[in-house]
């Protein structure tokens, strides 16, 4: 994969997601301030930024100095009193900052500074730009060539001088269009840039900004390609992007209001709205959003509707990422273009629909899964790429310490009985249950699952999609499957009591039957089967064994640093000064995240002599772990810590996913 700086481009993750406005707009100010107090640390001016940019002007910038010496109040605070900055604009205004820090400190003096420096333009000319550059909300180095305050040539030198970056012509020159279907248009458009060339693993862009990193990394990580940029004339630039940029039509039978959105129909009136989400700017939207989730390994899709426009986040290694955000005349388009490939009724927008994509990339045939949800700006979707590759890795690639592999392969390989899989929602519970019935299955075995919905198609396998309209639930769909001689059953969910007694009622009769429960831990399970109205000695019966998971991100290898572990991480994971753990940095590699791909944690529960009984007794859940523990199970705390102490996770990455501490039971385990 090409270099790229995903978490500079992308901000939001999944717990930011969830935060109230007031703790958001809070979280933001936060970061502001900490990039303010790095920055002045570098000896650099946050005003100098704030006034290229055009967000304040030199006297504006002076008077909040004034203000934040005399009242103590933060500057991001100012920044929105004085109507500035919006409260919801603060967050992406402290990424676009930090991006900019970053490439002033590797790229050196701004353009402001070298055209003074070097006697380009004097105080006044600067003036000017800055205020031209301002109200067309444009960059000096553009607005000085605009202005013919420098020409173009000048401009040329100086980028490559001292950005080591070439200029290009585009007068005259031909652009191929496969060159300029591998960019959004949107994203053309905004940054004022358009892909003239690819050789090879590499894409050359006209830009009339050249050192928009942002824009640069985001393209990067879309293609899978290395983006060289080079600056172009702003005036011929805009003429091309007028000819390569496809500007959608607003259908006349499409009512758009703020509430809701709505189509009449598929014929007469519509044709132009038909017209629009099948035209090249929907398409080439489309395929660049699945093109860029693929690149990136994502395993979510979110196309989210906005008050700005249509925004889309990718869920990559568990968390959620902002790659754009879609035009708002696009929004329309753009969702019905996904629903015309998920096979969804794209006139129905008020209830929700669950469809399938199957798409082709690089020679491979990729499938998602797509949902849509009615909101009130609109239509959310959500894909889920489906990736087979996970399930064919087998058990022994899933992350389980070697004890827990032992003991989770003498389960599955019992004639009978009940093994659950337990986690929260996206804990890889199904890749678990399926890598388990891959590794079990052979020809003289009959193999049925019941699944909502079938994720992967597995050879050999009877698979059931579960579909409560026709009243096909686990239970019903259960109970007909224990009349098609079944040796392995696999039920995707226990949800209520009648699939639970139904369940234990078929492990109970020679099967061996997988099924998943969303319990914190294992021993949770045996609970959770109590309050579906299971008597114990039944589950005591039933049970051979529990699975208990989460997934953590993996360090990645290029970058990962060795640290002395901090006193908490000492006092959690029993460590001392010279014991030496590893933090995350990141890395052209991990798209500067510090991870690559995620690992397993497991908890393996054996139902062995010990804590059958505690079960048949009704022991607490803590007497019945201190067994288990006794008995040699690993519990999630333990497998977590031997991650971060084998340099596989970080412990900042461990504290996320699992709930730290010293529990007790392995000392009192220990004890007994």
């Amino acid at each position: 994969m090409s270099a790229g700086t995903l978490k500079e481009l992308m901000t939001l993750d999944l717990g930011h997601a969830f935060l109230s406005e007031e703790d958001r707009l809070r979280e933001s100010s936060l970061q502001f301030e900490n990039l303010l107090e790095k920055f002045e640390e570098q000896g650099r001016h946050m005003g100098d930024i704030l006034i290229e940019r055009g967000i304040v002007s030199q006297n504006e910038w002076e008077q909040l100095l004034n203000e934040m010496a005399e009242s103590q109040t933060p500057l991001s605070t100012l920044l929105v009193n004085h109507r500035l900055v919006q409260p919801d604009q603060l967050g992406e205004l402290a990424h676009q900052l930090k991006v900019e820090i970053k490439e002033r400190t590797t790229r050196g003096a701004s353009i402001r500074e070298i055209l003074k420096d070097e006697g380009v333009l004097d105080q006044e000319g600067i003036d000017k730009a800055l205020e031209t550059a301002r109200d067309e909300g444009i960059r000096i180095s553009q607005a000085v060539v605009s202005l013919d305050l420098v020409p173009f040539q000048r401009m040329e030198e100086v980028f490559k001088k001292h950005f080591d970056i070439d200029s290009v012509d585009l007068s005259g020159m031909e652009i191929e269009f496969n060159v300029i279907n591998l960019v959004p248009d949107n994203l053309m458009k905004t940054n004022e840039l358009v892909p003239y060339r690819k050789k090879g693993k590499k894409l050359h862009l006209a830009m009339s900004d050249p050192r928009n990193h942002s824009a640069i990394k985001k393209i990067e990580m879309m293609t899978n390609l290395e983006v060289v940029p080079h600056y172009a004339d702003r005036r011929e630039l805009m003429k091309r992007l007028a000819e390569v940029v496809v500007v959608p039509e607003k259908p006349g039978a499409t009512e758009a209001t703020p509430g809701a959105e709505r189509v009449r129909g598929v014929a007469g009136d519509d044709e132009s709205f038909q017209a629009l989400v099948g035209s090249d700017s929907a398409v080439k939207m489309v395929s660049r959003i699945i093109e860029g989730a693929l690149n990136t390994k994502a395993t979510d899709i979110h196309v989210e509707p906005q008050e700005k426009g249509l925004r889309i986040r990718y869920r990559i290694d568990g968390m959620l990422y902002d790659i754009m955000t879609i035009p708002r005349d696009m929004g329309i388009p753009t969702v019905s273009r996904f629903k015309v490939l998920a096979g969804m009724d794209v006139t129905e927008r008020r209830r929700p629909q669950d469809g399938h994509v199957s798409y082709d990339f690089e020679n491979d045939h990729v499938d998602l899964r797509a949902a849509t949800l009615p909101t009130n700006l609109g239509e959310k979707i959500v894909l889920r790429v489906l990736d087979a590759s996970a399930i064919l890795r087998g058990l022994a690639n899933l992350g389980l310490d070697p004890l827990s592999l032992k003991v989770l392969k003498d389960l599955i390989h019992r004639p009978y009985g009940m093994v659950l899989v337990t986690g929260p929602i996206g804990s890889g519970k199904t890749t678990t249950m399926y890598a388990s019935i891959c590794e079990i299955n052979q020809p003289s075995r009959n193999i049925v699952t019941l699944e909502d919905p079938v994720e992967y198609e597995l050879p050999g396998i009877i698979q059931v999609n579960i579909d409560p309209k026709i009243e096909l639930t686990f239970a019903t769909g259960l109970r007909s499957v224990l009349r098609q001689d079944a040796n392995v059953l696999l039920v995707g969910e226990i949800r209520d009591a009648e699939t639970a007694s139904t369940a234990v009622r078929a492990a109970n009769t020679g099967h061996l039957l997988f099924s998943s429960l969303h319990t914190n831990n294992a021993v949770g399970a045996l609970t959770a089967l109590q309050h579906l109205k299971i008597p114990s000695f039944q589950i005591a019966n039933a049970l051979q064994g529990v699975v208990a998971q989460r997934l953590v991100r993996v360090l990645c290898p290029e970058c990962k640093e060795e640290i002395e572990p901090k006193k908490i991480a000492q006092e959690v994971l029993g460590l001392t000064k010279k014991d030496k753990i590893f933090k995350s940095t990141g890395c052209e590699a991990c798209f500067n995240t510090g991870f690559q791909g995620r690992t397993g944690m497991y908890e393996v529960l054996q139902n062995t002599e010990g804590v059958q009984d505690a079960i048949i007794h009704n022991r607490s859940e803590r007497e019945i772990l201190v067994e288990a523990v006794k008995e040699g199970m690993v519990t999630l705390a333990e497998a977590g810590k031997q991650k971060v102490l084998e340099g596989v996770t970080s412990f900042e990455e461990l504290s996320r996913v699992v709930i730290l501490g010293n529990d007790g039971a392995n000392s009192e385990a220990a004890k007994e």
